[in-house]
């Protein structure tokens, strides 16, 4: 009969229709998903991410010693990078307040400046607190 026909019809037409849909919505979750990490990724501060030419102001060769692992949340002088760098940590705790990550930020100072632990800012070298002693200010 025609009506079975057209039932017919539309259940042949539906099975591809279906297993198209489901193939774009898992291709769309998929692609969602990696939108997502690669916003969470790039949210999440990695450490040594300097301006573009960072290093021409520098007096060396940017050294990646320095670790926020194991730091309170604060402002730290980089002693290896003679202190034209700093870095802010800070503690990521979960639902139970327990650490499980320090993220870390990196920033160089202006030109011909140092970070000085003592007031937290960037200083010209001879009015700053002396960078190989700016650990013991630390935390």
């Amino acid at each position: 009969s025609v009506h079975h026909l057209i039932c017919e019809f539309s259940v042949h037409q539906t099975k591809p229709s279906i297993s198209k849909m489901f193939k774009a919505v898992a291709s769309t979750l998929a692609f969602a998903a990696l939108f997502v990490a690669t916003q969470v990724s790039s949210q999440s501060p990695s450490a040594y991410q300097l301006p573009a030419d960072a290093e021409l102001i520098l007096n060396s060769p940017v050294s990646t010693s320095f670790s926020c692992e194991g730091q309170s949340y604060g402002y730290y002088a980089d002693v290896d990078n003679n202190c034209q760098i700093f870095h802010i940590c800070l503690p990521i705790e979960d639902d139970a307040g327990q650490i499980i990550e320090t993220a870390q930020y990196s920033f160089v100072c202006g030109n011909t400046t140092m970070f000085d632990q003592q007031t937290l800012t960037c200083n010209y070298p001879e009015d700053a607190f002396p960078c190989n002693e700016a650990p013991s200010l630390y935390g």
